[in-house]
């Protein structure tokens, strides 16, 4: 692996946006893969789509961010890590879920949700704003804390696996593959992953050398959009099978994870140098805003009957990539 990586450190500039290319592609073929064999295994668990949504295919959408981040600490380019998760959970819930909402209604079955299952989102996009307010880096005694939100993610799965269960869905045990080609899958699936970020790395760090472009802009749009684009397969293919239940989950679970299990490893095994200051200042108020907005909108529908409406949904929707289409324009600094 260290020759592939001192290969393509010798690329040269012209080569940068291909790279760029064929890195995605395999940040996205070994998440969409992985997905196929997770969902897999997961249909012998008997649990309902939402806890698969909100766990393993949470887990499987957020590799691409955790191998990034990874091979960001490993080459200082901590800003293009924070940037790809901040501007992952806004891509996440701004423009998948906002896709969703316009494509269909959305609102999961009112017994799948409950309050408990928002703390971990809400506490660990709170947990990050207050230890990048206080000194604008995340140390070692900050990422402990942050990883502490993740025993209570798994708590709150652990409690609620039952839930929204149909009994109905045991049917779906007949439709299991050989689960060692499966596993096979899984392997290739996470060799695809690796090679994918490694290229990422180099290739975002590349093209902010050559074009002037900041470390945390190329994080938050072409990173984070393209590590998102799992998490938007998933969703078109939820949509088209009408499984709206693991749209939200994955959401939620993938928003979680990218913060605790990402976070984490910038403050354990970074540098510890300071991060470009504009990343609280603009791109998390929007992320903490999203989030609640999101919470809130779930929330609401499992209980209100006016939120169920599917023009209102729809609208919803819209407002959703607005905003995230107004947001990139910003970035860029067309408005």
């Amino acid at each position: 692996m260290n020759e592939f990586t001192n290969a393509l450190a010798d690329v040269s500039v012209g080569n940068y946006i291909p790279l760029m290319v064929i890195s995605l592609i395999l940040l996205i073929g070994g998440a969409d893969k992985l997905l196929d064999a997770t969902e897999d295994l997961a249909k012998k668990l008997g649990t309902s789509e939402f806890i698969i949504g909100l766990t393993i295919v949470a887990l499987g959408t957020s590799l691409p961010e955790i191998f990034v981040g990874i091979q960001s600490v490993s080459k200082e380019t901590e800003n293009l890590a924070m940037g790809a998760i901040v501007g992952s959970n806004i891509s996440n819930i701004a423009l998948i879920f906002g896709v969703a909402c316009i494509g269909r209604e959305i609102y999961p079955r009112k017994n799948i949700t409950s309050k408990r299952q928002y703390i971990p989102l809400i506490g660990s996009a709170i947990l990050l704003g207050f230890f990048l307010y206080s000194d604008n880096a995340i140390n070692l005694f900050e990422a402990f804390c942050i990883l502490l939100v993740l025993p209570v993610f798994l708590y709150v799965i652990y409690s609620e696996k039952n839930i929204g269960v149909d009994i109905q869905d045991d049917s779906n045990k007949s439709k299991q593959s050989n689960v060692l080609w499966s596993l096979i899958i899984l392997i290739i699936s996470f060799i695809a992953l690796y090679f994918g970020s490694e290229g990422v790395v180099l290739a975002g760090k590349g093209m902010g050398e050559v074009f002037g472009i900041s470390q945390i802009v190329i994080g938050l749009i072409v990173v984070a959009v393209g590590t998102s684009l799992p998490e938007l397969a998933v969703t078109i293919g939820a949509i088209m099978k009408k499984r709206t239940d693991v749209v939200v989950g994955n959401v939620i679970g993938s928003n979680v994870l990218n913060i605790v299990l990402v976070v984490p490893i910038i403050g354990f095994f970074g540098s510890g140098k300071s991060l470009d200051p504009v990343l609280f200042q603009r791109d998390y108020f929007v992320m903490i805003f999203l989030t609640l907005f999101f919470a809130l909108f779930v929330f609401l529908q499992t209980k209100k009957n006016i939120f169920k409406s599917i023009k209102l949904i729809n609208f919803s929707g819209y407002l959703f990539v607005i905003i995230y289409i107004l947001y990139i324009l910003n970035l860029v600094k067309i408005i």
